[in-house]
């Protein structure tokens, strides 16, 4: 059952009880819409978010990727499991520390760049709802709120 939120112009935005959990529900739905999106190419949101980092880092290892998505190193493995085993990537022992394993795209991997094109786009479209200096505006509040949550 959904929890009733109400809709921002019948509530005082400045009052947390009420905004937060209405930025809870819209990224609730933004993560389904995400999922929905990322079905067709046969990847979880954790996979996506694994194969851009390794995209942007070629030397990313196993516990650069546990920080970077904020879960445990056993959580990673068992994600670089399934993606290796469908041929999105590679793993690899680092030849001056053998304990240190990186992970290296493969050429299927590297259509991510491409997923995240597409992904971008529909992104785009719902952005759409506000004009460019509204959204500007709700990037710097969301940035901000984002490095009070980081510390």
């Amino acid at each position: 059952m959904k929890a009733a939120v109400q809709s921002p112009s019948h509530m005082d935005q400045t009052v947390p009880e009420q905004v937060l959990p209405l930025l809870q529900l819209v990224s609730d739905l933004v993560t389904k819409r995400s999922d929905r999106f990322l079905v067709d190419w046969g990847l979880t949101t954790p996979q996506y978010e694994l194969l851009l980092a390794a995209v942007t880092n070629s030397t990313i290892t196993l516990g650069d990727l546990s920080d970077h998505l904020h879960c445990s190193r056993g959580n990673v493995t068992g994600i670089v499991d399934r993606l290796e085993r469908d041929g999105w990537l590679v793993r690899e022992r680092s030849q001056e520390d053998r304990r240190v394993i990186r992970v290296r795209l493969t050429e299927k991997g590297y259509s991510v760049k491409e997923i995240q094109g597409a992904w971008l786009k529909e992104l785009e479209g719902m952005a759409g709802i506000w004009p460019q200096d509204q959204r500007g505006a709700l990037r710097g509040m969301l940035h901000q709120l984002y490095q009070e949550l980081v510390v």
